[in-house]
């Protein structure tokens, strides 16, 4: 066993290794969840066509996303959801960014209106009535926004 010379200082330092490891684990997982975030927009959708449109880019990127797909079904996230399920999600969506957030709404084109409906029903239940359709415009690019 080494024991400690009297003449010799002590000196106190902090091991930053963890520290940098939990960055680095945060850095990572952010990234991953934002990468995440915008695949929900590039489901393949064909959107409704509309002759002009309204973009206002900074509240579409933290818009929550609903995707009805052409055989009617709701997703969120990637997620089928139901009716029930997504009184819960919007709920807590309104509950974490308020009543001025923004639901994006992508359906295909060939959905029919009594599949759109209840999402716009529910969206005003939980208090948020601030709802887009995404639409595609003939003759620009980027197709829906």
């Amino acid at each position: 066993m080494r024991l400690p010379r009297a003449g010799r200082s002590r000196e106190l330092s902090n091991n930053m290794t963890p520290m940098i490891d939990v960055v680095f684990l945060l850095i990572i997982f952010f990234l991953v969840s934002s990468h995440l975030a915008k695949q929900e927009a590039r489901i393949p959708l064909e959107l409704p066509e509309a002759a002009s449109h309204l973009r206002d880019d900074a509240q579409l990127a933290s818009a929550l996303t609903i995707n009805v797909l052409a055989d009617g079904n709701w997703q969120v996230a990637g997620n089928a959801v139901d009716a029930q399920s997504l009184a819960g999600i919007l709920a807590d969506y309104r509950d974490r960014n308020g009543p001025s957030a923004m639901v994006r709404v992508r359906t295909d084109r060939s959905v029919p209106y009594e599949r759109v409906e209840p999402l716009l029903r529910e969206s005003a239940r939980a208090g948020l009535p601030n709802v887009a359709i995404a639409v595609y415009q003939p003759g620009r690019s980027g197709g829906g926004g």
